[in-house]
């Protein structure tokens, strides 16, 4: 999807000199807020350096300034979408949609987990990406059959190298903390699903 689509869902003017509000900022936490300088300064960053490096949207995620870590990845995308790989593009949007969540803005999370699935065919028992991707919206959309359905296509996946099957752990805290926030999601312990052990009579 083109820029100008993205752009509208910024929820606020990118231009120079313009300030977005965060909408979530915990109490002491760095003051937030984006200029036009900063979305200049992220524009000239290649995918590696703005996705992975530290002068990329992950430090303003460690300032909790998540509003502002994902319209630095939607103003980001208006610049690099057209050179990015499928892959890439589909982690950006998925990056975006992350950080609309944790800052509780759920209607526009939804929008960017939209453009983070993918077009490949699944092959019985591979890595269901979409199938996470689904769990995700479900839980955005407070649909709990969605929810459920996405979560028997993970099982449905063979483990990986790892002895897990990808993006299963990740999908079942959806289901262990579903009336709670995004933010306790991703980081409340209680939200992990069991172990083995501690399913074991």
């Amino acid at each position: 999807m083109k820029a100008l689509i993205s752009l509208f869902f910024l929820l606020g003017a990118l231009a120079p000199g313009a300030v977005l509000a965060q909408a979530q900022t915990p109490s002491g936490a760095a003051k937030c807020g984006l200029s036009g300088a900063d979305m200049d300064a992220f524009a000239a960053l290649d995918y590696n350096a703005f996705n992975y490096g530290p002068d990329g949207w992950r430090k303003l995620v460690d300032k909790h300034c998540y509003y502002d870590a994902a319209a630095s990845i939607v103003s980001w995308l208006t610049d690099h979408e057209d050179s990015l790989s499928p892959a890439e593009l589909r982690t950006q949007h998925y990056q975006a949609a992350r950080n609309f969540a944790l800052a509780g803005r759920r209607a526009v999370a939804l929008l960017q987990l939209r453009m983070a699935r993918s077009n490949d065919p699944v092959a019985p028992g591979a890595m269901d990406w979409n199938a996470f991707v689904d769990a995700f919206a479900a839980w955005l959309k407070s649909d709990r059959p969605a929810l459920n359905a996405a979560l028997i296509r993970l099982e449905q996946q063979n483990p990986g190298t790892d002895g897990q099957k990808p993006n299963l752990a990740a999908a079942q805290r959806f289901v262990r903390c579903f009336a709670r926030d995004y933010l306790a999601i991703e980081q409340d312990a209680a939200c992990l699903p069991p172990s083995a052990s501690e399913n074991a009579p």
